[in-house]
């Protein structure tokens, strides 16, 4: 049976489309996400006691909870930044035709 609960947001910001597409594709390919959805966003953030604003590129990625350690070293693997955002949020509901698709859409984990 399907909880909402086994499935999860996870989100990242990098700073170039190109590093976001790299990303991605490489999530995808590797069946680690069933969706991205790229968003150009303004961010401003303190780093190394300076308050940066800068354009970024927020990905917002949909896949299973037992699929985190995975993404996570895939996105340190291929990111520009040396101190990446990588944020799991979880699904607390969703309409269960979209949680079958994120299933059929992503491999199986050991832990699943």
């Amino acid at each position: 049976m399907m909880k909402a609960s086994d499935y999860c947001i996870i989100s990242t910001t990098t700073d170039t489309r190109e590093n976001a597409d790299t990303i991605s594709n490489a999530l995808l390919q590797n069946q680690l996400i069933a969706c991205s959805q790229r968003t150009v966003t303004q961010s401003a953030y303190r780093w190394k006691g300076k308050i940066i604003e800068a354009e970024e590129i927020l990905l917002q990625m949909k896949t299973k909870k037992s699929l985190f350690d995975s993404i996570e070293k895939i996105i340190n693997d291929l990111h520009t930044y040396d101190v990446p955002e990588i944020i799991m949020i979880p699904l607390l509901d969703a309409n269960e035709f979209y949680l079958d698709w994120i299933e059929k859409e992503t491999i199986q984990s050991n832990n699943h």
